[in-house]
C-alpha cells in the first residue's frame, strides 16, 4: 500500500465507486470498506491514515466509527472526514465531538475533495514527522536517563561505609533530589589520630553540580598524596590544615560552580573538633551529659565565589558520647505540604529525643521524618546529613 492511501467507508456501492474514481483522478490510492466493522479490520491490518466515511450507515455509523477509532488510540493519527448531506449545526457539533477532523457535503465536489484530501495528507505528513522527532527525543531521553542512573550509582559508590569503629561511630543520610546530587560527604581516618570529614553542597542540581562534586571529592581523597594528607602533614596546626585545604579548593574551582562546605578534623585522642565553615549551615554539637544542642560556626564565604576569599577555623570540644551533626541546607529547608520548612528546631528536637539511640538509628529516623514531612512530591533539594559520635581515646 502506498503512503497516500485513503480508506473509503460507505454501505452504498455506487457512492464508493464515485469516491474511488475521484480519488484516482487526483492521484490518490484508495481502498474501500462496506461498513464500519470492515473498516476497523482495514485499519488494524494496514497503515491507512485518512478515512472518508459516510455518516449514515447500518450498524456502526460514521460518527460511531470515528469515536471508536479515537478511543482505540491506534498509535498513529488517523485523519477522519465525514461525508454527509447533513449541514445543520447540531450534526456538525456531534461530528466534532466524536473526533472528526473535517466534513464533505454530498454530492461530493471534486475540487473540494481535492483540497481536503491534500490538506489531510499534508497534516498526516506533519504528524508523522512530529512522531519521528518525538521518538528520537524519547530515545535520547532514555539514553541520558540511563547515563544519569549510572552516574548516580557511581556517586553512591563514592559514599563511605557507615563506621562503627574505634574512636567514633559515624553514619549518614544522603538523598539526591535528582539522579545525581550536588551534595557530597566523606570521612576517613588519618594516621590513626585524626578523623577527617566534610560535607559539601554545590549550587544548583543535576550534572553540572555533580561534576563539581566529583572533582572536589577527588582532591579530598584519603591517599597520602591527597590534599587532606598534604595539609595535615605540612601545616603546623590542625586549624591551619583546615583553612589551607579550603583555601586551595577555592583557588582550584574558580570559574566553575561555587559550593558551601564544612571541612573538619576530629582529634580522636582529645575529642577536639576543628572545622572550616565555608558558607555552610553551622554544625550541631549534641552534649551527651545534658542533652543540649549548640550550633558551631557562624557563616564564612562559599568556596569558589571569590578568588581572594579568606577562611577561618572554628572548634569545639567533644566528650565521650557527644555527637556532631553536619548537614546541607536541603535538610532544614525541606518544604512540607503547607510549604512550611522542616527547620532547625524540628531537627534539633529529634536528635535530642534520639540521643540514647545509635547513630544509624538517628539517621534512619531523620530520613523517615523528612519523607513524612516532604510528602509524596519529589524533594526540591539534595538532602545530606553526617552524624559523628565521639567515643573517647582508646575506645
Amino acid at each position: 500500500m502506498v503512503e497516500n492511501t485513503a480508506l473509503i467507508v460507505d454501505d452504498d456501492s455506487s457512492a464508493r465507486l464515485i469516491l474511488t474514481n475521484m480519488l484516482d483522478h487526483i492521484g490518490c490510492e484508495s481502498i474501500a470498506a462496506n461498513d464500519g466493522s470492515e473498516a476497523l479490520k482495514f485499519v488494524d491490518n494496514s497503515d491507512v491514515s485518512v478515512v472518508l466515511c459516510d455518516w449514515d450507515m447500518p450498524g456502526i455509523s460514521g460518527v460511531d466509527l470515528c469515536a471508536q477509532l479515537r478511543q482505540r488510540n491506534e498509535g498513529r493519527y488517523i485523519y477522519f472526514i465525514l461525508v454527509s448531506g447533513r449541514t445543520e449545526r447540531d450534526s456538525i457539533v456531534a461530528g466534532l465531538e466524536a473526533g472528526a477532523d473535517d466534513f464533505i457535503c454530498k454530492p461530493v465536489d471534486l475540487d473540494e475533495l481535492t483540497v481536503k484530501i491534500k490538506s489531510a495528507f499534508r497534516i498526516i505528513k506533519l504528524e508523522r514527522q512530529l512522531e519521528e522527532r518525538n521518538a528520537k527525543l524519547q530515545r535520547a531521553y532514555a539514553a541520558v536517563t540511563d547515563d544519569l542512573v549510572i552516574a548516580g550509582n557511581i556517586q553512591a559508590n563514592l559514599l563511605p561505609a557507615p563506621y562503627p569503629g574505634a574512636g567514633c561511630n559515624t553514619d549518614w543520610l544522603f538523598k539526591p533530589a535528582q539522579y545525581v546530587s550536588g551534595d557530597m560527604l566523606d570521612y576517613f581516618k588519618f594516621e590513626e589520630k585524626y578523623w577527617v570529614f566534610f560535607v559539601m553542597d554545590v549550587e544548583g542540581h543535576g550534572i553540572p553540580s555533580a561534576l563539581t562534586v566529583f572533582s572536589v571529592n577527588n582532591q579530598l581523597n584519603p591517599t597520602a598524596t591527597g590534599l587532606c594528607a598534604r595539609m595535615l602533614t605540612t601545616c603546623d596546626t590542625v586549624a591551619e590544615a583546615c583553612i589551607g585545604t579550603v583555601t586551595e579548593l577555592n583557588a582550584s574551582v574558580q570559574g566553575g560552580r561555587y559550593f558551601t562546605m564544612i571541612f573538619g578534623v576530629l582529634d580522636l585522642e582529645t575529642g577536639e573538633v576543628t572545622m572550616t565553615q565555608a558558607g555552610h549551615p553551622p554544625a550541631l554539637h549534641l552534649s551527651c551529659s545534658n542533652g543540649s544542642v549548640k550550633a558551631i560556626g557562624d557563616g564564612g564565604m562559599p568556596v569558589g565565589l571569590l578568588e581572594d576569599a579568606t577562611f577561618e577555623a572554628v572548634s569545639c570540644q567533644l566528650e565521650p558520647g557527644d555527637r556532631l551533626f553536619v548537614y546541607s541546607d536541603g535538610t532544614i529547608e525541606c518544604a512540607g505540604a503547607d510549604e512550611a520548612l522542616y527547620g532547625n528546631e524540628r531537627m534539633e528536637e529529634l536528635i535530642c529525643e534520639l540521643k540514647d539511640e545509635p547513630v544509624h538509628i538517628v539517621c534512619k529516623r531523620l530520613d523517615e521524618d523528612l519523607i513524612r514531612w516532604n510528602g509524596d512530591k519529589p524533594f526540591d533539594d539534595d538532602v545530606t546529613l553526617l552524624a559523628i559520635e565521639y567515643q573517647g581515646p582508646g575506645s
